[in-house]
């Protein structure tokens, strides 16, 4: 039913709740998990004179990247679930929604709120954007789990 799930992951606990929700439901339904990081580099834009101190911000995003998508890769291994790798950069709600475009996803799978821990707004503003705008259908996880 389910060919290929993308789980967003931003290395927050939020996502990991994500992660495990949508290997669950790939492990269900013998589906193929994307788990997908993508780093935030436009706000990148604004320290372009700064040179060296934006590589290494370009950098440590990677760094952060690969850690957070290891967590999920291992999850879904201990599943049985097979897992793809990326990692991208770009605005986090446009990749997310062009990758699950591009890869004819069937569910994208994402936190209730990311790294900032906004807890005070009801949505991330990435979660928010992709109800708003994607068309594949989006699960949103909450922050903590029952």
């Amino acid at each position: 039913m389910f060919e290929k799930i993308i789980v967003a992951t931003d290395g927050s606990d939020t996502s990991l709740n994500a992660a495990i929700s949508g290997i669950g439901i790939a492990k269900l339904c013998g589906s193929k998990v994307i788990a997908v990081y993508v780093a935030d580099v436009i706000r990148l834009a604004y320290l372009s004179s700064c040179g060296e101190f934006s590589d290494g911000i370009r950098k440590c995003l990677q760094q952060e990247g690969e850690k957070a998508i290891k967590k999920v890769s291992k999850l879904a291994k201990n599943e049985g679930v097979l897992c793809e790798e990326v990692i991208v950069e770009g605005d986090p709600a446009t990749e997310l929604i062009r990758i699950s475009q591009e890869d004819d996803a069937v569910l994208l799978v994402i936190g209730s709120i990311g790294r900032s821990g906004l807890k005070s707004i009801l949505l991330g503003s990435v979660a928010e954007k992709l109800v708003r705008n994607s068309k594949v259908p989006v699960l949103i996880v909450p922050h903590e789990r029952p």
